[in-house]
């Protein structure tokens, strides 16, 4: 039986799947990216990882797909990656081909995950829609009038990377104030100790070290009334509403579709960011664009655009 290889390339760990044509997911395994020296070290690991889903399963594979932050899809490399402990460019594509002798596409994390809604799940249909991947950082891809926005150099969309603070947050990008530095698992932490630095309000956070909070304690303790974990979602939401107003003002899209280990939080973040965004929404948008959840589960729509991407061609 035909399977394409997906992989989904985070800044905290990568994960890999076998997928059919179908879009059913028949074995997956995953390792740290983080813990990675270099590309090098990158790569070992990547090869063990794909070796290990093949042995012992009776499969042909026909391609690779892959999604990862900060591709030049024209060129198959990976550049300047913010969140990955990568050399300047990367040569993804050249790499995997020499080792497996396989068609292998590449496309920017966001992309792939845009794919495999747009194919599989919530925007499934849509010929206008953004979606937004929040996880160690904040991935953006647009599909307009029906086709996946690009770019010239396929750098598009990068709309974690807007300033929406000037003077602000440092950014793993060399920039200050990224909406990513504020929107996403990384950016929710940093909004936690900023609050307990301005004010005197209790929480059991206090306890915790900045290495040792992650988005999920944050979460954890708002869906038990913390008032501090609560505050921090709030002002998650009220700034990506905000941005989420300035984007749908650049395209119009049917509908933002948000995945991503932050986007599981439900209510505690979606309930803000809607309300910020029809207080900042143009007048005719107001009121007509859906803000949706993910139908795939936190790790799955980037796999499964990334495998689309093999059977598509």
């Amino acid at each position: 039986m035909q399977f394409a290889l997906g992989i989904d390339l985070g800044g905290t760990s990568t994960k890999l799947a076998l997928i059919d044509a179908a879009g059913h997911i028949v074995a997956r395994s995953s390792f740290s990216t983080s813990d990675r020296t270099d590309e090098h070290d990158f790569f070992r690991f990547l090869f063990e990882g794909i070796d290990g889903l093949l042995a012992g399963q009776d499969v042909q594979l026909v391609g690779i797909g892959a999604g990862a932050p900060s591709v030049n899809e024209q060129q198959g490399t990976i550049e300047n990656a913010a969140n990955l402990p990568f050399s300047p460019k990367v040569e993804f594509v050249k790499t995997v081909q020499e080792r497996y002798g396989l068609p292998v596409h590449l496309v920017k994390d966001s992309n792939a995950s845009s794919l495999g809604e747009w194919h599989f799940g919530a925007a499934k249909g849509m010929t206008n829609f953004l979606l937004l991947t929040l996880g160690t950082g904040l991935g953006c891809g647009i599909v307009a009038n029906g086709r996946l926005l690009g770019g010239e150099f396929g750098h598009g969309g990068e709309a974690g990377h807007i300033c929406v603070q000037p003077g602000g947050r440092a950014c793993g990008c060399g920039r200050f104030g990224c909406l990513e530095t504020y929107v996403s698992a990384t950016g929710l932490k940093r909004t936690v100790f900023e609050l307990m630095s301005n004010s005197l309000i209790a929480s059991p956070l206090r306890s915790e070290s900045y290495d040792g909070m992650t988005a999920r304690h944050i979460f954890e303790a708002a869906q038990s009334g913390d008032e501090l974990a609560l505050l921090a979602f709030g002002k998650t939401g009220e700034i990506l509403g905000r941005a989420v107003a300035d984007m749908a003002a650049w395209f119009e899209p049917e509908a933002v579709v948000m995945s991503g280990g932050l986007a599981m939080a439900g209510d505690l973040l979606f309930v803000p960011t809607v309300d910020s965004m029809e207080r900042h929404a143009l007048a005719f948008h107001k009121g007509k664009i859906k803000v949706l959840p993910s139908t795939l589960g936190e790790n799955d729509a980037a796999l499964l655009g990334a495998a689309a991407l093999v059977w598509k061609q």
